[in-house]
């Protein structure tokens, strides 16, 4: 008893020792004319301890005796600023704002390097926020998101070394790092993943197209992981940290005005930033932007029936599908940020976002059924409304001259719904579809009666090309376009995070510092989905019943807005006919309409396929970790650590047993521990070596776990839950080199290593339902995977060339990656071997490129991102022949900019200028599965910053 006394004083000794023997602190806010700077690096001469200064440019060093010092702030693109200050007695000495390319700072005469250009000074923030970091790290700034033309997040990050998006009508929509799957980057806001609501519940990841860029302060990379972040990023963890409360009065608006060539429709976006101190201890920031535009696409597929057994039949065409859509898109931001400084040493915070996305798509679509000898042409038009509101409340606190407690508790919910037709309750809301069928006699067959593309048909006979034609031997004609089906899909879904956490840090000593910490997270997934179905009596056989047709309704001319896949020389033109209005559509859901046209409901709410699609999921995760920081020599560092993240899921749902639905719950739980390393090795001042090894996983997307099925007749698509999925995990191992040179100079290269285990993919089949080839996914798991790569990347200004050569500069980053993995071969249904494959979406190759001229009034850049072809789509039973690859892609976006003042800049911005298509095809790229145009968008504005 008296052993264990003595060890509990000497413990308490070893942490009130900080307390009681400790001198004081000096702290301070690093800033230059743009707004505060994050990791700038801060020591005091002739001390060992090195540290960095917080988001918002904060910092403060302990322990300080009593004596004159010297602060030292080394930055990239100035010149190292010192600072002298004296510590006399226990008073805490604060030195205010620190603001680097000013002539003085408090007693200091030591100038900084003005930096003279705005874009400068963010790719200052963005390589000295690198260089200090403890792990391998990309970042991009506030300021070098507004030099190119990207509206959303999702448009930003694709310029970072190893980032590639996925796009939505030409708009990036989801991010993934070094070419792996979306499932597997996580994108968090402030370091919290956001809840995820969408149309199709497709994945865990956000759609970025709902957060307009504008209210990015910066975007921070980390290629490895530390212990503090969650462990569910196998390819990387990409976090956007919103505006944080300025340091004086910041007024910035912005507007502009541009044109859609695909939509023939104008554009137009503004935004306001304010921010302030209303006291010395209290500031805060505001922003909101509005975006409207409208957007298109017109978009040719081909449905293959890859899920036929005979060989050369799988390779027939079952379905043409011509699209032609239309948007007109919204997007909605919001931002709030207050800080108090209740003293030098204790600060609150409270942050608050809304975002509110809303397409408006209006679809005409004409599908040509080959094997079922007819034609369908679609209308349907919908709003879809997604909304997105955070709030955190969040602090930080120094305890003693050694330790400092953060701590937050955020609440973050997000919600989709379909919005039409307005004539309906809006809780009775969804996507309305009519279509349209009418009886088809096709040419250009072969022997056996299929339409084939010509490699792949028995005699030759079949279309060649990029595009399929539909050889129909009648005209397509509103007078024999028969009223089919009226279709309401409604869904109704949201997902609603409540998180706590909770971090410490104890300063062992000036080369050691302990990080431990705890987060709960309780996520909760409403998902609320159906099909309604009427049909014409006349079609279910009875007597009496009138039939419609399409010319009896209102309609309105086709949509061409110049011509419908005009880059391929507007090839359907001849089948193309006027449709539906959106109007007519709308007067569908009336009962009085539908007593008149003798409709009859054939699928309602309660009907076992709808019932089915609806379930609710929890996911409770607790997750504990601890980490050193260890400082061995002034130029080696260890960082080290392990995460432990205990998981709880349970499913409510219901299943079809003997055409009777049941109620089923499944629950899983699994605990997972990720040891994690990164080393920093300082080769010399500007050369840095790192090395990491770090475990993570990848948790099942929410819909994968649900116990039901899922019938979309928007996208024709089946989705079958598989309620045993495991978690994909991975072994991470990563080196990388960087070498700063010049004064905004750098080049990096690096290999990285993933070795991956119950790897997750969606096996594809087609199903018939209702006379209609479906696409049926279902999720598994494999053993195993591995995934290999080499990165690398330059940063140059060519400063020392004469004349106007040297305002020239270029930006690059090349990613290669290559995998493997072991999928089951099947023959007549059968299993019979295995074959190496790569891992699905991932790209083999990743590039992007910018050239720039800049002067300190004049801006021009041209911007290239390449991404490579991949597999998209896993069709097992059918083989690789039959597997969907997504073929290679490369946009150019170009934008520049003229400042008439300090105050004011002019600014054109032009996307996808040459039209560059998302093309799919089937096992090889002259067969053709779907290829799509957005056209070349731009703008005109201007920004005012005071």
């Amino acid at each position: 008893m008296t052993r264990k006394r003595l060890l509990i004083t000497k413990a308490a000794f070893f942490f009130l020792g900080s307390f009681a023997f400790a001198q004081t602190s000096v702290s301070g806010t690093v800033t230059d004319n743009e707004g505060n700077l994050p990791n700038a690096l801060v020591y005091i001469e002739n001390r060992q301890e090195r540290i960095t200064s917080n988001i918002d440019g904060s910092f403060i060093l302990n322990n300080i005796p009593d004596g004159s010092y010297k602060l030292i702030i080394e930055y990239k693109g100035y010149d190292n600023l010192s600072v002298p200050f004296t510590i006399s007695g226990t008073t805490p000495v604060s030195l205010g704002l620190i603001k680097l390319g000013s002539t003085k700072v408090k007693e200091n005469n030591i100038q900084g390097v003005v930096v003279t250009s705005v874009y400068k000074a963010s790719q200052a923030r963005a390589i000295t926020m690198k260089k200090n970091s403890n792990t391998i790290t990309e970042v991009l700034s506030a300021d070098a998101i507004g030099k190119l033309p990207d509206r959303n997040a999702a448009d930003a990050v694709q310029r970072m070394q190893g980032v590639s998006i996925e796009r939505d009508m030409g708009e990036g929509r989801f991010v993934a790092v070094r070419g792996t799957p979306i499932q597997w980057t996580a994108s968090t806001l402030n370091g919290n993943r956001m809840p995820s609501a969408s149309g199709d519940n497709a994945n865990r990841g956000i759609q970025m197209d709902i957060f307009p860029s504008e209210l990015i302060q910066n975007v921070r990379l980390s290629k490895a992981l530390t212990p503090d972040l969650d462990g569910d990023a196998i390819g990387g963890h990409v976090d956007f940290i919103t505006k944080t409360s300025p340091n004086k009065e910041v007024l910035a608006v912005s507007a502009a005005s541009g044109y859609v060539n695909m939509a023939k429709a104008p554009t137009y976006n503004a935004s306001v930033v304010y921010g302030n101190k209303i006291t010395d201890k209290l500031k805060f920031i505001t922003s909101a932007v509005i975006w409207e535009r409208s957007t298109a696409i017109d978009q040719m597929r081909n449905i293959f029936n890859y899920g036929l057994a005979d060989k050369t039949a799988s390779y027939s065409v079952n379905q043409l599908q011509l699209r032609d859509y239309l948007a007109n898109r919204r997007t909605l931001g919001f931002n709030m940020g207050m800080d108090y400084e209740i003293n030098s040493r204790n600060k609150l915070y409270v942050r608050g976002l809304y975002s509110q996305y809303k397409d408006g798509q209006s679809v005409r679509e004409t599908y040509f059924n080959f094997d079922n000898k007819n034609v369908t042409l679609q209308a349907r038009h919908a709003d879809y409304l997604t909304d997105l509101y955070s709030m955190e409340l969040g602090g930080s606190h120094q305890a003693g001259q050694r330790m400092e407690i953060t701590w937050s508790l955020s609440k973050a919910r997000s919600e989709f719904r379909f919005d039409s037709p307005k004539n309906l309750e809006k809780s009775e809301r969804g996507y309305p579809i009519v279509n349209f069928i009418q009886p088809m006699t096709y040419g250009n067959l072969s022997a056996d009666g299929r339409k084939y593309m010509a490699m792949d048909a028995p005699d030759g006979i079949g279309d060649t090309g990029d595009y399929t034609l539909p050889h129909q031997q009648t005209p397509i004609a509103a007078d024999q376009l028969k009223l089919n089906q009226v279709i309401l899909s409604q869904n109704h879904n949201s997902e609603t995070d409540l998180r706590g956490q909770t971090d410490v840090k104890y300063k062992v000593s000036d080369n050691f510092e302990l990080k431990f910490g705890t987060k709960y997270a309780n996520k909760e997934k409403v998902v609320d989905a159906s099909v309604l179905v009427w049909m014409p009596k006349s079609s279910l056989g009875i007597p009496g019943s009138p039939v419609t047709y399409m010319n009896q309704l209102e309609r309105e001319g086709f949509p061409y807005k110049g011509g419908f896949m005009n880059p391929l020389g507007n090839p359907y033109n001849a089948v193309i006919i006027d449709q539906i209005t959106n109007g007519q559509i709308d007067s569908m859901y009336d009962a009085a309409t539908q007593n008149h046209l003798g409709l009859m409901q054939v699928s309602k709410k309660d009907s076992n396929s709808n019932l089915t699609s609806s379930y609710r999921g929890t996911e409770k995760v607790w997750g504990t970790y601890i980490m050193g920081t260890w400082k061995i020599t002034d130029n080696f560092q260890l960082l080290g650590g392990i995460r432990n993240e205990y998981n709880d899921i349970t499913f409510w749902g219901k299943k079809v047993v003997t055409d009777k639905a049941e109620d089923i719950k499944d629950s899983k739980t699994y605990n997972v521990v990720l040891p994690m390393v990164n080393v920093k090795w300082n080769l010399s001042k500007d050369r840095i070596l790192r090395a990491a090894y770090t475990r993570s996983f990848a948790r099942p997307d929410f819909n994968d776990l649900n116990p039901g099925t899922i019938i979309n007749d928007i996208t024709n698509t089946v989705n079958q839950g598989n309620t045993k999925l495991e978690p994909t995990f991975s072994n991470n191992f990563d080196l990388m080199f960087e070498n700063y040179f010049g004064k905004l100079d750098l080049f990096t290269a690096g290999v990285f290593y993933k070795d991956i285990t119950n790897l997750i993919y969606k096996d594809q089949s087609i199903v018939d339902i209702g006379g209609r080839p479906y696409t049926f996914t279902s999720p598994k798991n494999l053993e195993g995977a591995s995934l290999f790569g080499f990165e690398a990347g330059i940063s140059k200004r060519f400063e020392g060339l004469p004349g106007f050569l040297k305002n020239l500069g270029f930006e690059g980053n090349y990613t290669y990656i290559t995998s493997k993995m072991r999928m089951p071969v099947y023959e007549n249904g059968k299993q019979t071997g295995t074959m190496t494959a790569t891992i699905p979406n991932q790209a083999k190759h990743i590039f992007n490129a910018i050239l720039f001229y800049e002067t300190s009034k004049f801006m021009l850049r041209l911007a290239g991102n390449y991404k490579g072809n991949y597999v998209s789509e896993v069709r097992t039973a059918a083989g690789p022949d039959h597997y969907q690859y997504f073929d290679k892609n490369f946009t150019v976006d170009a934008s520049a900019s003229y400042s008439i003042n300090k105050n004011i800049r002019l600014f054109v911005e032009l996307n996808n200028i040459f039209n560059e298509p998302n093309r799919y095809y089937m096992g090889v790229k002259s067969r053709v599965e779907n290829i799509s145009y957005s056209g070349i968008r731009g703008q005109m504005g201007i920004n005012f910053n005071f």
